[in-house]
């Protein structure tokens, strides 16, 4: 089952990320057309999913409107939530 995202998902999450966290993740949609890309820099992988996407699904745990949420819905919805984020404007 596919989990809403609510405004106030959107507007809380916003405010998270604030203009650093919401420019990050607008530049790696540009360079790698998605807010979870895997970097290779300098050999080592930087799992976007797994560093930056966990501070994102731990904050999303903390909303009243995820109540319920399993944690496969948190893992299938963080990008939807980030991407809507961007959308709205850096």
């Amino acid at each position: 089952m596919k989990r809403e995202v609510t405004f106030n998902i959107i507007v809380r999450t916003h405010g998270f990320l604030g203009k650093p966290g919401r420019q990050l993740f607008a530049d790696y949609k540009a360079e790698y057309g998605t807010v979870s890309p895997v970097i290779k820099k300098g050999g080592i992988p930087h799992p976007v999913h797994f560093r930056e996407g966990m501070q994102i699904r731990n904050y999303l745990r903390t909303l009243d409107d995820c109540q319920g949420w399993s944690d496969h819905d948190f893992d299938d919805t963080w990008t939807e939530v980030v991407e809507q984020v961007i959308s709205k404007g850096v």
